[in-house]
């Protein structure tokens, strides 16, 4: 059967950011032209290589992630991403990871079930789910380095606003982002059930994120946050949930 996986989307280099962990910059049309930015990380464990938000590569480019190593599993950290998640499947017969209704995109189902404290392909490795959230998300945290935590829409580091449209930009502003460090705030607002406050649902969640070691930072969209990510993600949950701030 002949299926129509979605094109490669305009994307740069694979970059090295850390000594085993590589990204690509990559983006998403979201209506017509509307685009912004949408990272892939690229985690190199030994030989094996972990896609994580995975971004479908041109060929030369993916020629260049086959040169980085074995691509042996993939993981969706976020209900609304996956559209290129089928084509990695299929290509390189991989272990695919997501939580069980993370299903927006709804192939393919997982190989492994992303779930809290459960098994991890990153060795010493730790998922962390927003267990309180309307839809499935999660973060990754990566040992290595420090402490490296990866997440998809929850959390965003947006320093400039390169990889998006004017109308992606201005999009972004109108929906509260601002640069630096932040909660999402659409994110948090879609993953507040109706009725509930928004300014206390989540607390809890990102709580637990204030107690893992973290130097570097990377999400699905923004850029990277390298040596001080740890203290801007405490400063910007703190902003986020002030009950914190008052209890700490």
């Amino acid at each position: 059967m002949q299926i129509d996986y979605p094109l490669p989307q305009p994307h740069g280099q694979i970059c090295r950011l850390l000594p085993d962990f590589f990204a690509v910059p990559g983006t998403v049309r979201l209506a017509p032209a509307t685009v912004i930015n949408r990272n892939m990380a690229i985690v190199r464990s030994g030989e094996d290589l972990i896609l994580v938000n995975p971004v479908r590569l041109r060929r030369t480019q993916e020629e260049q992630l086959q040169d980085l190593g074995n691509i042996r599993h993939a993981v969706r950290l976020g209900y609304h991403h996956g559209c290129d998640d089928l084509y990695y499947r299929d290509k390189y017969n991989l272990t695919f990871w997501r939580q069980p209704n993370s299903d927006l995109y709804p192939a393919p189902a997982p190989d492994q079930v992303l779930c809290d404290g459960g098994e991890c392909p990153v060795p010493g490795g730790q998922f962390i789910e927003f267990r309180s959230a309307q839809f499935p998300e999660a973060v990754l945290w990566v040992p290595q380095n420090g402490g490296l935590l990866l997440a998809c829409d929850a959390l965003q580091y947006w320093q400039s606003w390169r990889g998006c449209t004017w109308c992606g930009r201005n999009l972004l502003r109108l929906s509260g982002f601002r640069r630096g460090m932040q909660v999402a705030p659409t994110w948090r607002l879609q993953m507040t059930p109706e009725g509930c406050d928004p300014a206390h649902w989540l607390q809890e969640d990102f709580e637990r994120l204030l107690h893992l070691p973290v130097c570097h930072f990377m999400a699905a969209h923004g850029e990277f946050c390298a040596d001080t990510a740890g203290e801007k993600i405490v400063a910007a949950v703190c902003r986020a949930f002030p009950d914190i701030r008052r209890a700490a």
